[in-house]
């Protein structure tokens, strides 16, 4: 019984493992401006399809998602990098400024810029999941977000201790630390792909 815990748990490290250096791999490929997006996709799909089945996965099968994914990928990445950014500088502008107005639009700024960051996961992870346009899944991303408040405060606090690790061990950042990431929106969100695949059936 202890050794098949043991063999499960080693198998789900080296599944990790794989999928971050595919991930790494195919954001190189993209020459990282172009890579990272449809990288992310890829991943997403290739742990939704296969699961911790670490034979499954392979290089051949992501390299062909890659190359489907890329358009959409990149579309979905750099829209919420756009965001995120515009978003980023808004808060270190409003930062500079006193008075309860200006605490009040930093909060507001900080809550959007929280949305932000769950909504391109929850897509990433839709996308896994149906064959979908990026306008839909961002719908139903949203439709996510207003459904379960406690999702949406797992995956942020989910988020934060990956990278406040990664930080404190930065070789987590090649071995680990994206598919770990993908990982923990997939069962955030698993309840939430059951729900929308039972009422569109």
């Amino acid at each position: 019984m202890v050794s098949k815990s043991i063999q499960v748990l080693f198998i789900r490290i080296y599944t990790i493992i794989k999928l971050n250096l595919i991930f790494w791999a195919l954001a190189f490929a993209g020459v990282l401006v172009a890579g990272i997006g449809p990288s992310v996709l890829t991943v997403s799909e290739l742990y939704y399809t296969h699961g911790f089945d670490y034979r499954e996965i392979t290089f051949r099968s992501a390299w062909s998602k890659f190359k489907t994914n890329f358009k959409k990928g990149n579309t979905i990445f750099w829209t919420f990098a756009a965001v995120e950014i515009l978003l980023s500088y808004s808060l270190y502008m409003s930062v500079q400024l006193h008075g309860l107005i200006f605490i009040i639009s930093d909060f507001v700024i900080i809550a959007i810029l929280l949305l932000a960051i769950c909504l391109f996961w929850y897509v990433m992870n839709i996308q896994s999941g149906f064959v979908i346009n990026y306008p839909n899944s961002l719908k139903l991303a949203l439709a996510h977000f207003f459904y379960n408040f406690f999702d949406n405060v797992k995956e942020i606090i989910a988020l934060i201790i990956i990278i406040g690790v990664t930080y404190r061990y930065k070789g987590l950042i090649l071995f680990a630390s994206v598919s770990a990431m993908i990982l923990i929106t997939h069962a955030v969100g698993k309840n939430w792909l059951k729900h929308v695949d039972e009422v569109y059936k």
